[in-house]
């Protein structure tokens, strides 16, 4: 017998059934269409800002790139950039590059340009990149004018045009700092120093009036009268007429406010770390060695070196000696009773590696070896030296 109730029943579970399957499907449906927008943005988005500062255009699987140490630079640093031909396949690619040309300038003035119409022919392993020009080797661009650069690379491969971009920025700025020791132990005192440095591409006439020091709410009144003529790249050192006691085991604020003789004022501070004792111990210490530049026979390499604290606390070192040597080449550089103020798991500026000069290409074994108190660490680093 026919039962409405029931039908009624049958037909609503139906409807909805039906209803719910097209709402999941259209939510489903919405859902893919956002997830395209976005992913279509992120491309576009990758290849306006990403590929033309990175590849060039591709041609037989072949791409030029330009490889910088960074983008952004401050004077006097000379500008270090290398023009590369990747193998974007699995195995290997011959090929032959035409009509070099590369063009470093500024929205002002064109700096550097370079021709080479010859073709040269070469081939590149699979996934691999192979140095086709190398720009710090051929000429030395520094203490530019503070602003944006682009360098323009184009030739042709195999026949066929490929060009690529690569923007970087020169910053110029007169560095105002202040210089004390690492870190103080209590009842120590601070005996501070202003460093100045001339990081642009002029001659730079500073004339200071005074320098006020601040410290635990107290002023003092250095009266200075010095003019100060420093050209790119060059230091000058003031030093406190002041001594600043450490009578707390907490970090210390030092200001300074130097005043120039056409009445403006630069205002500096700085946090001070202090401690009740110093350490004496290797333990959780490692080392690294940072180019600022590629290493090349015959031209003295610029290395830093970097003490590394691979312990999660603070740590206030006292070093005895830090030697570096290489014995193949009769290298040995040396210095000793320096402080370290490290961070948890940071790096810490040792030195520059000076008087070093290789002769040969090839792959350089360094020794370095750290003594403090009865405690001695070693490390070997390698360096690769190219022509």
């Amino acid at each position: 017998m026919f039962d409405p109730q029931k039908y009624r029943a049958e037909k609503e579970k139906e409807i909805k059934s039906v209803y719910g399957s097209l709402r999941k499907r259209s939510f489903r449906f919405l859902f893919l269409n956002i997830l395209m927008v976005i992913l279509i943005f992120t491309f576009v988005f990758f290849i306006q800002r990403v590929s033309p500062q990175t590849y060039s255009n591709i041609v037989e699987n072949l791409q030029l790139v330009i490889e910088m140490t960074k983008v952004e630079f401050k004077s006097p640093e000379k500008i270090n950039a290398r023009v590369y031909i990747v193998n974007t396949r699995k195995t290997a690619k011959s090929f032959v590059i035409s009509d070099f040309y590369i063009k470093v300038y500024s929205p002002q003035k064109t700096l550097y340009e370079f021709s080479y119409p010859s073709a040269i022919e070469s081939t590149v392993d699979g996934l691999s990149k192979r140095l086709i020009y190398d720009l710090g080797k051929e000429v030395t661009l520094s203490n530019l004018s503070g602003g944006n650069y682009t360098i323009h690379v184009r030739c042709k491969i195999n026949g066929r045009d490929a060009q690529i971009y690569r923007n970087f920025t020169y910053t110029e700025q007169i560095y105002y700092e202040i210089a004390t020791e690492p870190f103080y132990l209590v009842n120590e005192s601070i005996n501070p120093k202003i460093v100045i440095k001339n990081r642009t591409s002029k001659l730079q006439n500073i004339q200071i009036n005074k320098i006020t020091w601040k410290c635990k709410d107290k002023e003092y009144t250095q009266h200075v009268k010095k003019q100060i003529n420093l050209y790119p790249g060059e230091i000058e050192i003031i030093e406190s007429e002041y001594k600043f006691s450490v009578e707390e085991n907490k970090d210390s604020e030092l200001g300074a406010s130097i005043h120039f003789k056409d009445n403006t004022i630069r205002d500096i501070k700085i946090l001070v770390p202090v401690t009740r004792s110093l350490e004496k111990d290797t333990k959780g210490l490692d080392f690294s060695i940072e180019a600022e530049e590629s290493v090349i026979v015959n031209q003295i390499p610029k290395l830093n070196v970097f003490v590394i604290n691979q312990q999660n606390s603070k740590r206030y070192l006292y070093v005895d000696k830090i030697s570096f040597s290489i014995s193949n080449i009769g290298y040995n550089f040396e210095i000793g009773n320096r402080r370290f103020f490290l961070i948890p798991f940071g790096k810490t500026f040792i030195t520059k590696l000076e008087r070093l000069k290789f002769n040969e290409p090839g792959v350089y074994e360094m020794l370095i070896t750290i003594s403090s108190g009865n405690s001695k660490y070693q490390k070997k680093i390698t360096i690769a030296v190219g022509r």
